[in-house]
């Protein structure tokens, strides 16, 4: 990777490299760190607005793969061709729709940047992030091909090791990773999920 860069500078930088967002660069360093996506791929990301995770996913995917994006609200498009965007709640997607929709048999990659909306109340915001990661997980099991590779963010709490537990039996290895581009305030993590069992 290259040089070092303060957290707090991940925004401005953002802005200059054309990146809608900073979360731009926690898939970067994790694309570098673990190669997940490759030229070619399908990728689905999941809760995708403002865009910058596509913006990443299309440039390493290139012109024969996509770049397929679902979120609650709609996102301003993109100038890429091989951006797909939908507004949808991941917890009512029809993935055999949506799969034929694209003409694909599975996705060979599945990305989840979501982070709820958080009331401040913990037993309501535990079970929509509990809501929110099931979503995902089932749409992992329904839309991701067998060998194929799932980042999910995820927080530091309670129920941080089960779902470590959950997803190595889903994956043959599950990594935890924190980018150096989270802000320093934040408890998020990455769960980076190589290899789905079937």
């Amino acid at each position: 990777m290259g040089k070092f860069i303060p957290k707090d500078t991940f925004y401005k930088k953002a802005k200059q490299d054309g990146y809608r967002a900073r979360s731009a660069y926690k898939l970067k360093e994790i694309q570098d760190k673990y190669h997940i996506i490759k030229k070619g791929d399908k990728v689905l990301d999941l809760g995708c607005a403002p865009g910058s995770f596509l913006q990443v996913i299309s440039r390493i995917a290139g012109h024969d793969g996509l770049a397929v994006g679902i979120d609650i609200l709609p996102i301003t498009p993109l100038p890429y061709k091989n951006i797909l965007t939908m507004v949808n709640d991941i917890k009512n997607i029809n993935m055999s729709d949506m799969l034929d929709i694209l003409s694909i048999l599975r996705f060979d990659v599945i990305t989840c940047d979501i982070a709820p909306n958080l009331s401040g109340i913990r037993e309501a915001d535990d079970k929509n992030i509990e809501e929110l990661y099931e979503a995902s997980k089932r749409i992992v099991a329904e839309g991701l091909k067998p060998e194929g590779h799932y980042i999910v963010k995820s927080f530091f709490s309670e129920a941080f090791s089960a779902k470590q537990k959950d997803l190595k039996k889903l994956f043959t290895h599950v990594s935890v990773f924190k980018p150096t581009s989270s802000r320093n305030i934040s408890s998020e993590i990455y769960f980076v999920c190589k290899e789905k069992i079937r």
